[in-house]
C-alpha cells in the first residue's frame, strides 16, 4: 500500500528542519569559535607588545581579516591595529613618555621566543612639549609652520631669551633640532648657549627593531613622529 502523499509531506518537512537546526547549530559553533579566535589573537599581540615594549598595561588591539582562526592556522595574522595612550622610551638615558601611539601591522608572525614581527608596520606617536622641555631644559612650545619650535630659556646674565629651531629626522632612529634662529639683539655668548643646548640629537633607544623615522611634524600638542618598517619585532633595541 502506497503511503498517502499528505503523510509524507510532514515527515520531510520535519527532516529538513532537522538538517536546517544542524546547519544553524554548526553556524554557531563556527561563529563561536571564530570569536575566542579573535579574543586569543588580540589578546597574545597585547601581551607581546606590553612585555616587550615596557608598557604599563596591556594597549587596545584589534585584528582584521575573516576569518581569524584560519589566520591563525596559517601561523600568519593579515592585518592588526595596536593603540597604546603612553609609552615610556629611552631618551638618551633619560625616560619619556610618548603619547597617542597607533600602530598598523601587516603580516603578523609568532616568533619562537613568543614575541611578534610583522612584515610591515606603520606607526605615529606623539611628544608632548612639557616632555621634550624636560630634556632640552628649556621651554618648548610650537613655533612658526610645521616643522619649526619655539624654545625659552631665561640664561645667567641675559634674561629671558625665545630662540626658533627647525624639527627633522637626524637618523632613522633620532630627532634633532638645528637651524636654531635668535632675534638680532641676542649677544653672540647667548646664542653660543642656547645653540648649545639645542641644537643635538634626540635618540628613540627604545624604538622596535626593523622600525624607522620617517618624518616629523609640529602640532599644537607637541611633535608627532611617523615611522614605518619591514621585518618589525614588537621589541625594543634595547631589550
Amino acid at each position: 500500500m502506497h503511503e498517502p502523499v499528505n503523510g509524507r509531506a510532514p515527515r520531510l518537512k520535519r527532516r529538513r528542519n532537522g538538517w536546517i537546526a544542524v546547519a544553524l547549530t554548526l553556524l554557531a559553533a563556527a561563529g563561536g569559535g571564530e570569536v575566542l579566535a579573535t579574543q586569543y589573537t588580540q589578546e597574545r599581540i597585547a601581551d607581546s607588545a606590553r612585555w616587550n615594549l615596557g608598557l604599563a598595561a596591556a594597549p587596545e588591539v584589534r585584528v582584521h581579516g575573516f576569518p581569524v582562526s584560519l589566520q591563525l592556522a596559517r601561523g600568519v595574522v593579515t592585518e592588526a591595529d595596536i593603540d597604546a595612550a603612553r609609552v615610556p622610551a629611552d631618551l638618551d638615558g633619560r625616560v619619556l613618555t610618548v603619547e597617542d601611539v597607533a600602530v598598523h601591522l601587516r603580516g603578523v608572525h609568532r616568533e619562537r621566543d613568543g614575541g611578534e614581527r610583522a612584515d610591515e608596520a606603520e606607526v605615529t606617536a606623539t611628544v608632548a612639549y612639557d616632555e621634550l622641555s624636560a630634556f632640552y631644559g628649556v621651554a618648548i612650545g610650537r613655533g612658526e609652520g610645521d616643522d619649526r619650535v619655539a624654545a625659552t630659556a631665561r640664561l645667567p646674565l641675559f634674561g629671558q631669551v625665545t630662540a626658533s629651531a627647525h624639527v627633522g629626522v637626524a637618523a632613522p632612529d633620532a630627532v634633532g633640532l638645528d637651524d636654531v634662529r635668535l632675534p638680532e639683539n641676542v649677544s653672540p655668548a647667548a646664542r653660543t648657549l642656547l645653540a648649545r643646548a639645542l641644537e643635538r640629537r634626540t635618540p628613540l633607544d627604545d624604538l622596535p627593531e626593523g622600525l624607522a623615522l620617517r618624518s616629523v611634524a609640529v602640532t599644537d600638542h607637541g611633535i608627532v613622529a611617523r615611522m614605518s618598517g619591514h621585518g618589525v619585532e614588537l621589541r625594543s633595541r634595547t631589550a
